[in-house]
């Protein structure tokens, strides 16, 4: 950890520095220097890099951007210093950026958090894993200038993060933007997050995009916590310190915590700590975390992550979760989804505990959320209860990639990816297969994944509300079951992808509609089937009922 002076960063200051050496300005650099980066290129700042390294280029650049504010070229206008130093740690060693797991937040998605952060309560406002600033700037923009100059010059604005150059760039556009004065206010803190010596300030609200990389190995300076232990992810356990140390946070991070197992310390945490909401996004056909790439393996402009953005408020009163369902948009649609008031919209009304039997947050908006609790309150079997152990029966074959729907399949599919069950009793393999073809296996996957496959497990633990069905819902679903089986041929599609052929069966929507409007109706439902349309839409389609 570097030297904390007074919780402030002990660097150089950021104000013009007297006294200096022959040939050198109040700004300490040379007239060579001043004429160099005042027609600053890319070409420039790359052989730079190269031959001086990341911090002393940025210390030449800081100097001069502050005591040249209003005669910086274009290039080196503060707004491009994000990108410039992500470019930087990309020529000085292309794999750092993703060893350290970081994932710039765009523009609109910095705006949708600090909207959010603006809401919440607390005296110091604090960016954890801050780099060159993108949130807090993001926000310091978001509640004025005049605000921005008090919080700053009253010391309450903490800065987090293990890069001292990053810390640097970020107070320098600060002192940039809201004056040179404000720059030693600034409590710019160089440190291990998790070194358990390093604490929030009370009564602090926190913005974060912690960094998403695995915790190989445990420091043993690290506070050793429960969420650290089970989940070794620097992410969820970056969220469980900020979580129990202040007293709100809007923090964004990979969705996986939301439900897979290993997060469940995570989670009880966070309903410990108090209460608030969780907004997932997909990543298909749009994605959160857009733009340039820079020090990737990949041709890309996306990356993969699968993001969600949590809001806690701390509480010793009210405790739970309201969460999303699994959003999806395309990117023409970024503008009118990224709005809080919009994203607000697709949240349930009912707030989610984990504890006892209940162990995962489960993803399902509000126009659904009645009968998702009817579908698990009210079914007294899951697939598991359906399966023959010793592969007996009636077989039934789901591919396990499912981008929009689910579909089953009597016989085995010529594909490299696919979950093969054999049922034994004629009325359950029925059911199982129009269960399969309806929303309500891939609403599941939604619920609890939404990943890339369908794990196993997952699907084996599905509800299944065989024991509401009467005569003539059994003589429905066998009768269903029997048309379809006879129709696969009909609807087989294929592609060729890394793994060869691989076959999959589109039926027909009014095929899963009408499987739909039965299953609802088997739940006290008198709905249309299309009332699942918008789980299988490819654009947001969520919309307030």
């Amino acid at each position: 950890m570097m030297r904390i002076r007074n919780g402030r960063f002990a660097t150089p200051s950021l104000k013009s520095a007297g006294g200096r050496t022959s040939g050198r300005g109040s700004d300490g650099l040379s007239k060579k220097s001043v004429e160099r980066l005042s027609c600053y290129k890319l070409a420039d700042y790359i052989s730079d890099v190269e031959s001086d390294g990341l911090e002393k280029t940025w210390d030449r650049i800081c100097r001069f951007a502050v005591a040249h504010k209003d005669s910086t070229p274009e290039f080196l206008d503060v707004k491009n210093f994000g990108e410039l130093y992500e470019i930087g740690l990309a020529v000085q060693d292309k794999t750092l950026k993703k060893k350290s797991g970081q994932y710039y937040t765009p523009d609109d998605v910095a705006a949708v958090m600090c909207g959010w952060l603006q809401q919440c309560g607390g005296t110091a406002v604090c960016d954890v894993a801050c780099g060159t600033g993108k949130l807090i700037l993001t926000y310091l923009d978001s509640i004025g200038f005049d605000r921005a100059r008090e919080l700053i010059s009253s010391g309450n604005l903490y800065l987090y993060d293990f890069d001292h150059v990053a810390l640097k760039i970020c107070r320098t556009i600060i002192a940039v933007k809201y004056g040179p004065d404000t720059a030693d206010s600034v409590n710019g803190i160089c440190c291990d997050f998790l070194d358990e010596s390093v604490r929030l300030p009370e009564n602090c609200k926190v913005i974060s995009n912690p960094p998403y990389a695995r915790a190989d190995m445990i420091r043993s300076d690290w506070d050793r916590s429960d969420v650290l232990l089970h989940t070794r992810e620097l992410y969820s356990a970056f969220m469980g310190k900020i979580f129990g140390q202040s007293a709100a946070s809007v923090v964004i991070s990979p969705f996986s915590f939301i439900s897979a197992a290993k997060f469940y310390p995570l989670r009880k945490e966070m309903c410990r700590c108090g209460n608030g909401f969780i907004v997932a996004f997909d990543n298909i056909p749009g994605t959160i975390f857009c733009g340039r790439k820079h020090g990737i393996f990949n041709t890309n402009t996306a990356n993969s992550v699968r993001a969600a953005v949590t809001v806690l408020h701390r509480s010793s009163e009210e405790s739970g979760f309201r969460v999303s369902p699994l959003i999806r948009f395309k990117n023409r649609e970024r503008n009118s989804v990224l709005k809080c008031d919009v994203l607000e919209k697709t949240l349930p009304d009912r707030r989610q505990l984990v504890g006892g039997r209940n162990t995962m947050f489960a993803k399902v908006g509000r126009k659904h959320y009645g009968i998702f609790e009817a579908w698990t309150e009210k079914s007294r079997f899951v697939v598991r209860d359906f399966i023959s152990g010793d592969g007996a029966g009636r077989l039934i074959d789901m591919p396990n990639t499912c981008r929009y729907y689910t579909t089953a399949s009597g016989r085995k599919l010529s594909r490299t990816g696919s979950i093969t069950v054999h049922v034994a009793d004629k009325d359950r393999h029925s059911f199982l297969y129009c269960m399969i073809n309806s929303s309500f296996a891939y609403w599941w996957w939604r619920i609890y994944d939404g990943g890339i496959t369908y794990p196993i497990n997952l699907f084996y633990s599905m509800p299944v509300p065989f024991n509401l069905l009467d005569d003539s819902d059994r003589k429905f679903f066998a009768l269903t079951a029997k048309k379809m089986m006879a129709e696969e041929d009909r609807f087989i599609v294929t592609k060729m992808n890394a793994g060869g052929l691989q076959e999959n069966i589109k039926f027909p929507e009014q095929y899963r509609n009408k499987i739909n409007r039965k299953l609802l109706s088997v739940l006290g439902f008198d709905e249309d089937g299309s009332i699942f349309d918008d789980i299988h839409a490819n654009h947001f389609a969520w919309t307030e009922t």
